[in-house]
């Protein structure tokens, strides 16, 4: 009779799946980190630009308001808007009530950052109608 033989290289093969589904796991887990990532900073970014356009429509308002007409279009940065684009364009209407003409004026401002086309571009806009109120 012979003796039994010992089986030997299942605990190997045991070890090399687990190894396998752990660096899987840890693959997935990252790029799921990676995207939410990526995604809380665009969710920021598009916050960032609708804050600067709103900061667009107040200074078009302004300038509308005290200059008593539209400012001409304007496009300007400033080192506030961290790298945001700030597009401000204005046109105005003339409404007569009875005999008093009132002025009215459309503002749009449109915040940008980054190339269009890109991952990483952004662009949010927002209008706006004022009136100055009559004598």
């Amino acid at each position: 009779m012979t003796p039994p033989r010992r089986q030997t290289g299942f605990t190997l093969i045991t070890a090399i799946f687990l190894l396998v589904v752990v660096a899987s796991l840890v693959v997935y887990m990252t790029n799921i980190r990676v995207a939410q990532q990526t995604t809380v900073l665009y969710g920021v970014q598009g916050a960032r630009a609708i804050m600067v356009a709103r900061s667009g429509i107040e200074w078009g308002i302004s300038r509308a308001i005290v200059s008593g007409s539209c400012v001409a279009s304007s496009n300007f940065t400033d080192p506030a808007f961290a790298g945001f684009n700030v597009e401000v364009l204005c046109s105005q209407t003339t409404h007569t009530e009875g005999v008093t003409p009132i002025a009215i004026y459309r503002l749009t401002a449109i915040a940008s950052l980054g190339v269009y086309g890109s991952l990483d571009y952004v662009q949010r806009r927002l209008q706006a109608t004022v009136s100055v109120d009559p004598p």
